[in-house]
């Protein structure tokens, strides 16, 4: 069980690490992606994550594929529903969806506020500051974005839930 705690606070901290779709500019894709999580759409949510997001949550997917009934039964347990049927031929992004999707992530989501700070361009790289508000507490983190296929992208997100 400690095991899959660990897995889960991981998979959390990645899923702030996400970012992209449509947005014109890096600050955007930050504020797209947080009412993507809070709205509880995962496809959208993972619209917005560059290349190398999706490519981080492939070792969360191998670990859930060990062992498909287990896997289920835990993230049931946490509301994220995904049936241990269809997680030996699940894609990086379909899991994705599914976390992202669940009632546990935008539950999490709604009490946080976002705010855009300092947003620096390089290229086809950026940084945004970006404050964050949970009842709990405020911090402020830089956020590194990219430019994927005409698009901004959120690479890397420092939050810690």
């Amino acid at each position: 069980m400690k095991t899959t705690a660990v897995f889960f606070i991981s998979l959390f901290a990645l899923t702030m690490a996400c970012g992209g779709g449509s947005s014109s500019n890096p600050g955007d894709a930050v504020n797209e992606m947080f009412a993507a999580l809070k709205a509880g759409n995962g496809e959208r949510v993972v619209s917005y994550m560059s290349e190398s997001a999706i490519a981080g949550m492939e070792g969360q997917l191998e670990m859930v594929k060990l062992d498909p009934e287990a896997s289920s039964a835990q993230m049931a347990a946490l509301g994220i529903e995904i049936d241990a049927a269809d997680i030996p031929d699940m894609t990086v992004k379909d899991f994705g969806i599914a976390v992202f999707s669940s009632q546990m992530m935008a539950s999490v989501m709604s009490s946080g506020e976002v705010s855009i700070g300092e947003i620096t361009i390089e290229g086809d790289s950026a940084k945004v500051e970006v404050t964050t508000t949970f009842p709990d507490r405020t911090e402020t983190h830089v956020i590194d974005v990219v430019m994927e296929d005409g698009q901004w992208k959120v690479v890397e997100f420092g939050l810690n839930m």
